[in-house]
């Protein structure tokens, strides 16, 4: 009788340990599995009534120029306000700005109008600096998929 226990006990025992052993690989397996996303969404920007993908950009750059005929634009990416007041006083007291995001060879024009002083100016550099940061931070982070630029 007591061979017979032992024969029918050490199969359950083996059987109880190898389902234990099993469970514990698919809990490992799950657990290892998760922390593994992969992001395919596209990322997109959105401002005024368009819609950019940005998902495949490689080169973000920014650009300020000044507008003063249809052949003639001024780089004022840095300009300080003596030589911006030069500007001002070279065409009249007026310059059309225009402030965009190069995403690649796209661009987003951001802002773009005339400006006759340089607190103007000073103002709209400063909006433009803002957005340019919201889209750096953006365009950093691999979870978000979409920009509201303001």
């Amino acid at each position: 009788m007591r061979q017979i226990l032992q024969r029918t006990y050490q199969p359950a025992a083996a059987r109880v340990a190898s389902t234990w052993l099993l469970a514990v690989s698919i809990a490992l397996v799950v657990t290892a599995c998760g922390g593994t996303k992969v992001m395919t969404a596209s990322k997109t920007v959105v401002y005024r009534d368009a819609i950019y993908n940005v998902s495949d950009v490689q080169v973000f750059t920014r650009k300020t120029e000044g507008v003063v005929s249809e052949d003639q634009v001024i780089d004022l990416e840095g300009t300080e306000k003596s030589a911006f007041n030069d500007l001002l006083e070279q065409h009249d007291g007026e310059l059309f700005v225009r402030q965009a995001f190069m995403l690649d060879q796209q661009e987003l024009v951001y802002q773009a109008r005339s400006v006759d002083s340089w607190s103007d100016f000073s103002r709209m550099t400063k909006q433009f600096d803002s957005a340019a940061k919201d889209m750096t931070r953006f365009l950093a982070d691999g979870k978000k998929t979409q920009l509201k630029l303001k």
